[in-house]
Protein backbone atom coordinates (compact mmCIF):
# COMPACT_ATOMS: atom_id res chain seq x y z
CA UNK A 1 0.00 0.00 0.00
CA UNK A 2 1.21 3.56 -0.85
CA UNK A 3 0.91 5.66 2.31
CA UNK A 4 1.10 9.29 3.13
CA UNK A 5 2.65 10.17 6.46
CA UNK A 6 1.15 13.42 8.04
CA UNK A 7 3.25 15.41 10.77
CA UNK A 8 1.41 16.08 13.90
CA UNK A 9 2.38 19.86 13.64
CA UNK A 10 0.66 21.17 10.38
CA UNK A 11 -0.93 24.07 8.71
CA UNK A 12 -0.92 27.64 10.52
CA UNK A 13 0.57 28.45 13.96
CA UNK A 14 -1.23 30.47 16.54
CA UNK A 15 0.34 33.57 15.49
CA UNK A 16 -0.07 33.41 11.60
CA UNK A 17 -3.97 32.25 12.26
CA UNK A 18 -4.19 35.40 14.55
CA UNK A 19 -3.05 37.47 11.56
CA UNK A 20 -4.46 35.96 9.33
CA UNK A 21 -8.18 36.45 11.16
CA UNK A 22 -6.94 40.32 12.21
CA UNK A 23 -6.76 40.73 8.73
CA UNK A 24 -9.78 38.93 7.10
CA UNK A 25 -12.40 40.84 10.16
CA UNK A 26 -10.63 44.00 9.07
CA UNK A 27 -11.10 43.38 5.35
CA UNK A 28 -14.84 42.19 5.63
CA UNK A 29 -16.15 45.51 8.04
CA UNK A 30 -13.96 48.24 5.95
CA UNK A 31 -13.26 46.44 2.62
CA UNK A 32 -9.70 47.75 2.32
CA UNK A 33 -6.15 47.56 4.39
CA UNK A 34 -2.61 48.22 3.51
CA UNK A 35 0.63 46.23 5.03
CA UNK A 36 3.87 46.84 4.32
CA UNK A 37 5.44 43.13 3.11
CA UNK A 38 3.58 40.21 2.90
CA UNK A 39 1.46 39.69 6.27
CA UNK A 40 2.82 36.25 5.96
CA UNK A 41 4.74 34.42 3.58
CA UNK A 42 2.77 32.47 1.89
CA UNK A 43 1.49 33.16 -1.67
CA UNK A 44 -1.97 31.26 -1.27
CA UNK A 45 -2.97 33.01 1.81
CA UNK A 46 -1.90 36.45 0.32
CA UNK A 47 -3.18 36.31 -2.98
CA UNK A 48 -6.73 35.27 -0.95
CA UNK A 49 -6.31 38.56 1.34
CA UNK A 50 -5.54 41.04 -1.73
CA UNK A 51 -8.63 39.59 -3.52
CA UNK A 52 -10.51 40.76 -0.56
CA UNK A 53 -9.01 44.34 -0.86
CA UNK A 54 -5.29 44.06 0.92
CA UNK A 55 -3.01 46.44 -1.11
CA UNK A 56 1.31 45.08 0.12
CA UNK A 57 3.06 48.61 -0.07
CA UNK A 58 7.08 48.86 0.12
CA UNK A 59 7.48 52.19 1.81
CA UNK A 60 5.26 53.75 4.52
CA UNK A 61 4.93 57.19 2.89
CA UNK A 62 3.10 55.76 0.18
CA UNK A 63 -0.10 54.75 2.82
CA UNK A 64 -3.25 57.32 3.16
CA UNK A 65 -6.30 57.47 4.23
CA UNK A 66 -6.78 53.48 4.65
CA UNK A 67 -6.31 51.19 7.95
CA UNK A 68 -2.93 49.32 8.37
CA UNK A 69 -2.26 46.11 9.58
CA UNK A 70 1.50 45.38 10.89
CA UNK A 71 2.52 41.94 9.79
CA UNK A 72 2.87 39.21 11.89
CA UNK A 73 6.72 39.38 11.52
CA UNK A 74 6.24 42.90 13.53
CA UNK A 75 7.98 46.09 12.26
CA UNK A 76 10.29 48.78 12.92
CA UNK A 77 9.34 51.00 16.01
CA UNK A 78 10.56 53.32 13.73
CA UNK A 79 7.72 52.47 10.75
CA UNK A 80 5.41 52.51 13.45
CA UNK A 81 5.59 55.75 15.02
CA UNK A 82 5.68 57.62 11.79
CA UNK A 83 2.19 56.17 11.06
CA UNK A 84 1.01 56.79 14.30
CA UNK A 85 2.23 60.54 13.92
CA UNK A 86 0.29 60.59 10.51
CA UNK A 87 -2.60 59.08 12.55
CA UNK A 88 -3.18 56.25 10.50
CA UNK A 89 -5.51 53.31 11.91
CA UNK A 90 -2.87 50.68 12.79
CA UNK A 91 -4.24 47.16 13.94
CA UNK A 92 -1.21 45.13 15.14
CA UNK A 93 -1.08 41.59 14.00
CA UNK A 94 2.66 40.71 15.24
CA UNK A 95 3.06 37.10 16.75
CA UNK A 96 3.04 37.16 20.11
CA UNK A 97 6.04 35.39 20.76
CA UNK A 98 7.45 37.94 18.49
CA UNK A 99 6.09 40.66 20.12
CA UNK A 100 7.46 39.12 23.84
CA UNK A 101 11.14 39.66 22.06
CA UNK A 102 10.34 42.96 21.17
CA UNK A 103 9.67 43.94 25.53
CA UNK A 104 12.98 41.75 25.90
CA UNK A 105 15.05 43.99 23.64
CA UNK A 106 13.52 46.78 25.06
CA UNK A 107 14.38 45.97 28.70
CA UNK A 108 17.74 44.69 28.08
CA UNK A 109 19.02 47.81 26.23
CA UNK A 110 18.01 49.79 29.02
CA UNK A 111 20.55 47.72 31.35
CA UNK A 112 22.74 48.91 28.83
CA UNK A 113 23.60 44.93 27.02
CA UNK A 114 25.40 44.48 23.65
CA UNK A 115 22.50 42.16 21.99
CA UNK A 116 23.93 40.35 19.20
CA UNK A 117 20.78 38.65 17.24
CA UNK A 118 21.78 35.47 15.51
CA UNK A 119 19.39 35.25 12.10
CA UNK A 120 19.35 36.55 8.89
CA UNK A 121 19.53 40.18 8.60
CA UNK A 122 17.31 40.48 5.75
CA UNK A 123 14.65 38.88 7.14
CA UNK A 124 11.24 40.85 8.10
CA UNK A 125 11.33 39.66 11.80
CA UNK A 126 14.80 40.41 12.40
CA UNK A 127 14.41 44.03 11.03
CA UNK A 128 11.89 44.38 13.29
CA UNK A 129 13.72 43.12 16.42
CA UNK A 130 16.87 45.63 15.33
CA UNK A 131 14.90 48.13 16.04
CA UNK A 132 14.03 48.21 19.47
CA UNK A 133 17.37 48.30 20.99
CA UNK A 134 20.50 50.86 20.26
CA UNK A 135 23.79 48.74 20.34
CA UNK A 136 22.61 45.77 18.10
CA UNK A 137 25.04 43.48 15.98
CA UNK A 138 23.24 41.10 13.68
CA UNK A 139 24.89 37.37 13.08
CA UNK A 140 24.50 35.13 9.89
CA UNK A 141 26.56 32.67 9.13
CA UNK A 142 29.94 33.72 10.23
CA UNK A 143 31.43 34.50 14.19
CA UNK A 144 33.41 37.97 12.84
CA UNK A 145 33.52 41.39 13.64
CA UNK A 146 32.77 40.27 17.41
CA UNK A 147 36.62 40.56 18.72
CA UNK A 148 35.38 43.59 20.88
CA UNK A 149 35.42 43.74 24.89
CA UNK A 150 32.20 44.06 26.29
CA UNK A 151 30.52 44.93 29.84
CA UNK A 152 27.71 42.73 29.29
CA UNK A 153 26.04 40.49 25.90
CA UNK A 154 23.10 39.28 25.50
CA UNK A 155 22.13 36.73 22.82
CA UNK A 156 18.84 36.09 20.83
CA UNK A 157 18.27 33.54 17.79
CA UNK A 158 15.18 34.73 15.16
CA UNK A 159 12.29 32.54 16.17
CA UNK A 160 12.60 30.93 13.26
CA UNK A 161 16.16 29.13 12.79
CA UNK A 162 16.95 25.79 13.41
CA UNK A 163 17.58 25.18 17.06
CA UNK A 164 20.94 22.99 16.43
CA UNK A 165 22.36 26.00 14.26
CA UNK A 166 21.51 28.29 16.71
CA UNK A 167 23.05 25.97 19.76
CA UNK A 168 26.42 25.60 17.42
CA UNK A 169 26.58 29.70 16.50
CA UNK A 170 25.85 30.68 19.64
CA UNK A 171 28.72 28.25 21.16
CA UNK A 172 30.85 29.65 19.16
CA UNK A 173 29.92 32.98 19.88
CA UNK A 174 30.63 32.71 23.64
CA UNK A 175 34.03 30.92 22.78
CA UNK A 176 35.17 34.40 21.20
CA UNK A 177 33.43 37.00 22.61
CA UNK A 178 34.93 38.59 25.88
CA UNK A 179 32.52 39.99 28.04
CA UNK A 180 32.33 39.99 31.95
CA UNK A 181 28.54 38.74 31.86
CA UNK A 182 26.69 36.77 29.04
CA UNK A 183 23.21 35.65 29.08
CA UNK A 184 21.96 33.56 25.67
CA UNK A 185 17.97 33.28 25.39
CA UNK A 186 16.32 30.67 24.33
CA UNK A 187 13.53 32.76 21.36
CA UNK A 188 13.40 29.87 18.81
CA UNK A 189 9.73 29.67 18.61
CA UNK A 190 8.17 25.95 20.57
CA UNK A 191 6.07 25.51 17.43
CA UNK A 192 9.08 25.90 15.01
CA UNK A 193 11.53 23.64 17.59
CA UNK A 194 8.33 20.90 17.28
CA UNK A 195 8.11 21.03 13.80
CA UNK A 196 11.49 20.51 13.14
CA UNK A 197 12.10 17.54 15.30
CA UNK A 198 8.53 16.04 13.88
CA UNK A 199 10.34 16.67 10.26
CA UNK A 200 13.71 15.47 10.90
CA UNK A 201 11.35 11.86 12.65
CA UNK A 202 9.44 11.65 9.32
CA UNK A 203 11.77 12.24 6.92
CA UNK A 204 13.70 8.83 7.75
CA UNK A 205 10.72 7.03 7.60
CA UNK A 206 9.57 7.56 4.25
CA UNK A 207 10.69 7.40 0.83
CA UNK A 208 9.90 11.12 0.26
CA UNK A 209 9.20 14.04 1.74
CA UNK A 210 6.51 17.23 0.53
CA UNK A 211 7.50 20.48 2.50
CA UNK A 212 4.39 22.41 2.10
CA UNK A 213 4.96 26.11 2.21
CA UNK A 214 6.30 29.24 0.48
CA UNK A 215 9.57 29.71 -0.86
CA UNK A 216 10.08 32.67 1.07
CA UNK A 217 9.05 31.02 4.04
CA UNK A 218 11.57 31.25 6.64
CA UNK A 219 10.60 28.61 8.57
CA UNK A 220 9.18 26.33 5.69
CA UNK A 221 12.93 26.45 4.37
CA UNK A 222 14.42 25.76 7.29
CA UNK A 223 12.12 22.25 7.64
CA UNK A 224 13.02 21.86 4.07
CA UNK A 225 17.35 21.99 5.11
CA UNK A 226 16.67 19.67 7.94
CA UNK A 227 14.70 16.93 6.04
CA UNK A 228 16.93 17.06 2.94
CA UNK A 229 19.71 16.29 5.42
CA UNK A 230 18.17 12.71 5.93
CA UNK A 231 16.05 11.91 2.67
CA UNK A 232 17.54 13.29 -0.54
CA UNK A 233 14.18 13.28 -1.96
CA UNK A 234 12.63 16.50 -0.06
CA UNK A 235 10.48 18.39 -2.27
CA UNK A 236 9.46 21.89 -1.40
CA UNK A 237 6.13 22.12 -2.60
CA UNK A 238 4.52 26.11 -3.08
CA UNK A 239 1.86 24.93 -5.81
CA UNK A 240 0.34 21.63 -6.96
CA UNK A 241 2.14 22.54 -10.75
CA UNK A 242 5.58 21.51 -8.87
CA UNK A 243 4.20 17.78 -7.87
CA UNK A 244 3.17 17.65 -11.39
CA UNK A 245 7.12 17.24 -12.18
CA UNK A 246 7.48 14.36 -9.90
CA UNK A 247 7.32 10.83 -10.41
CA UNK A 248 5.28 9.49 -7.98
CA UNK A 249 5.70 6.36 -8.86
CA UNK A 250 9.04 5.98 -7.69
CA UNK A 251 7.81 6.11 -4.18
CA UNK A 252 5.38 3.56 -1.62
CA UNK A 253 5.48 6.30 1.07
CA UNK A 254 5.29 10.08 1.25
CA UNK A 255 5.67 12.39 4.35
CA UNK A 256 3.86 15.52 4.75
CA UNK A 257 5.17 18.72 7.24
CA UNK A 258 4.03 22.20 6.65
CA UNK A 259 5.58 25.60 7.82
CA UNK A 260 3.36 27.25 10.12
CA UNK A 261 2.06 29.81 7.13
CA UNK A 262 0.70 26.87 5.23
CA UNK A 263 -3.13 26.85 5.06
CA UNK A 264 -5.35 23.84 5.38
CA UNK A 265 -7.03 24.19 2.42
CA UNK A 266 -3.76 23.72 0.47
CA UNK A 267 -2.62 21.02 2.39
CA UNK A 268 -5.59 19.21 1.73
CA UNK A 269 -5.52 19.48 -2.43
CA UNK A 270 -1.73 18.30 -2.35
CA UNK A 271 -3.43 15.21 -0.06
CA UNK A 272 -6.43 14.81 -2.48
CA UNK A 273 -3.66 14.75 -5.49
CA UNK A 274 -1.64 12.27 -3.79
CA UNK A 275 -5.27 10.25 -2.91
CA UNK A 276 -5.80 10.04 -6.58
CA UNK A 277 -2.66 8.76 -7.50
CA UNK A 278 -3.10 5.54 -5.01
CA UNK A 279 -1.45 6.90 -1.76
CA UNK A 280 -3.98 6.53 1.38
CA UNK A 281 -3.34 8.71 4.57
CA UNK A 282 -1.95 7.03 7.33
CA UNK A 283 -4.17 7.97 10.63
Amino acid sequence: MKKIIIAKDIGFCFGVKRAVKIAEEILEKKGKLASLGDIVHNPFVMEQLIKKGLKVYREEKEIKNVPFIIRSHGLPVSKIKTLEKRQIEIYDATCPYVKKIHYLIENLDKENFFIIIIGNKFHPEVISLKDYGRNIFVLDEEIKNCNKKFEKVAIIGQTTLSFKKYLELGGKLIKKIESKKTIVYNTICKVTENRQKQATEISREVDAVFILGGKSSSNTTKLYELCKLNNKRSFHIENLEEIDKIDLKKFNSIGIVSGTSTPEEFIDRVLNYLKKNDFKEVI
